[in-house]
């Protein structure tokens, strides 16, 4: 993911809403959302290469995502980023104790946000912090502020609320996070460059959980799981 916007405890309605763009080299193969063969309690897309995932939800709440992060962290090379996500969303162990057990400088830079009631950002320096009200992050590097992290949080709180239907408000987060804004990779939302660009946009509204996975040659595909097997988190 290279675009996390979060509302934590904003929405009376909804506890947790999540907007998030994946954002990869068209080449690199990888599975969209999809109930995980080795356990079935868990929806996301999958690296085929590595085999861990850049967001994935289990039956319970208990869900992860990860951005790369420029400048920071060992050489690329060394254990897949995709795999803390992974191995968060099979395990038990707390956000927080989960956070602080990662060795960070055995990765390339990253954030991790883990949640199963609390939610934890981490990254390769350790626990961050927690999260509660709006956030958002992407992959830049350590100090810049890139806009589109503003522009992608402002956007989630007025999304909100205009909606009381969570499909209403996931098919208006769809929208943005497909949408371009055009000038550089700071402030852009949807990437499209000819070898790189947005592979997936992801929503989590209460128990909707919605992807959209946006090929080379600007095809669509959309996978749907809506209050079937996700447990709504409850508000703190």
């Amino acid at each position: 993911m290279c675009l996390i916007a979060i509302a934590r405890n904003v929405s009376r309605k909804w506890p947790l809403v999540l907007a998030a763009n994946r954002d990869e080299f068209y080449a690199r193969p990888t599975r969209p959302a999809h109930p995980w063969e080795d356990d079935s309690r868990i929806v996301g897309g999958r690296d085929l290469r590595a085999g861990g995932s850049w967001l994935a939800l289990r039956n319970d709440g208990r869900f992860a995502t990860v951005t790369n992060v420029r400048g920071v962290g060992r050489a690329e090379g060394g254990p897949s980023r995709g795999l803390l996500v992974s191995q968060f969303v099979r395990g038990d162990e707390s956000p927080l104790a989960y956070a602080q057990s990662i060795r960070g400088d055995e990765y390339a830079g990253f954030h991790l946000i883990v949640g199963d009631g609390d939610l934890v950002h981490c990254s390769n320096s350790g626990v961050v912090g927690t999260i509660d009200g709006l956030f958002a992050i992407s992959n830049a590097p350590p100090g810049a502020h890139w806009e589109k992290v503003d522009v992608a949080r402002e956007f989630l709180a007025h999304a909100i609320e205009r909606h009381d239907r969570a499909e209403d408000l996931a098919s208006e987060l769809l929208k943005f996070l497909a949408t371009p804004r055009g000038g550089p990779i700071e402030r852009e939302v949807f990437v499209a460059l000819p070898q790189y660009g947005t592979r997936s946009s992801t929503v989590i509204v209460g128990n909707l959980f919605v992807e959209q996975n946006h090929g080379a040659e600007a095809s669509v595909d959309t996978y749907v799981s809506n209050g079937l097997i996700f447990t709504p988190w409850k508000r703190r």
